[in-house]
């Protein structure tokens, strides 16, 4: 664990040095000058927090106690929500620059208390531990890289290539008779309002699949397939059974969840044209978990590529024939 931590907390801070290096960049170009380098800035601080928060919560995983690390993110998601409102509601503000910046500083502060509260939980629940047998022959290092260096790779990759695929849409939709504002104003509605609906849900999906991991492990270890096999029978109708089920109430209730949300039945077309595909990306959650666990994070991390690389193309070559054809549509109309 010592190792874990160090290693997170090593990546975490670069992550944040280079962050702060490319905040004028980021604000100038990516951004559209539409907010300061100080929502950047502050959101970089966040990042070694971030960063520790991952492994305490990996050990807690590893030891069957995720009640701990659940309760520490329960509090923190309070902790957040309060301090949103607060900044919002009650400190002034002029422009969009200063709330990115009370929306980011909310979650920093919330997130290093996370890492504070989870910490203490850790030493605490370490003292229950201390029989367990430690080779300090053992090259801890060399597993913990061998497991983190393809995730790592992965995460890096498809960091850079989601960064890639966000920018793609407005600039395409910009490039093809949008001004920016409208662009980012029609991207929002499915970024930014639709997905967050659409995966609302997978909050259950997530957290089983967070479990299978470690559970998958000691399957592979044991050589237990027959039990591995029942598990993934049922892991894969209960989650084919709750995606038909979401995605039925998503079809029949789609005004009303979008009016109860939003205020705003814009976006149901996007609701009912992005629901068939729940099943798909749910399930893709626990497959996901479930190659991880068996030592799989290698291929994983060419999936993931691959389907990244794949949607850039089919970004670039199909946004500006759909935009194309919706303004010849409603030119007709």
């Amino acid at each position: 664990m010592k190792k874990c931590i160090i290693y997170s907390l090593c990546f975490g801070l670069l992550a944040c040095i280079l962050l702060i290096i490319s905040a004028p960049y980021c604000s100038k170009v990516l951004l559209h000058n539409k907010v300061t380098n100080m929502p950047i800035y502050v959101m970089a601080i966040s990042l070694p927090f971030n960063s520790l928060i991952t492994s305490l919560d990996g050990y807690f995983t590893g030891v069957r106690r995720v009640h701990k690390s659940s309760f520490s993110r329960i509090v923190t998601a309070i902790l957040q929500v309060l301090l949103t409102l607060y900044f919002l509601y009650v400190l002034p503000y002029s422009n969009l620059s200063i709330v990115c910046t009370y929306l980011m500083l909310s979650t920093t502060i919330a997130t290093s208390f996370q890492f504070i509260l989870t910490y203490v939980l850790y030493l605490l629940d370490r003292k229950k531990m201390f029989r367990a047998i430690y080779n300090p022959n053992e090259n801890y290092l060399r597993k913990i890289l061998r497991i983190a260096f393809p995730v790592a790779i992965t995460s890096y990759i498809r960091s850079g290539l989601n960064t890639i695929k966000q920018m793609l849409i407005p600039f395409s939709l910009e490039k093809n008779n949008a001004t920016c504002d409208k662009a980012l104003s029609q991207y929002g509605l499915i970024n930014g309002m639709t997905m967050p609906i659409i995966m609302f849900p997978c909050i259950i999906i997530t957290s089983c699949a967070s479990l299978l991991i470690p559970e998958f492990a000691r399957y592979n270890i044991k050589k237990d397939f027959t039990k591995m096999n029942k598990v993934i029978s049922f892991i894969f109708k209960f989650t084919s059974f709750f995606s038909v089920c979401i995605i039925g109430i998503f079809l029949t209730f789609t005004e009303e969840i979008c009016y109860l949300f939003y205020h705003n039945l814009e976006i149901s077309q996007f609701l009912i044209l992005l629901s068939p595909l729940i099943i798909l990306i749910y399930l893709d959650k626990i497959i996901d978990a479930m190659l991880r666990g068996l030592d799989k994070q290698v291929g994983v991390m060419f999936c993931n590529i691959f389907d990244l690389f794949s949607t850039i193309i089919l970004i670039y070559l199909l946004v500006p024939v759909y935009r194309n054809i919706w303004i010849y549509s409603n030119y007709r109309n």
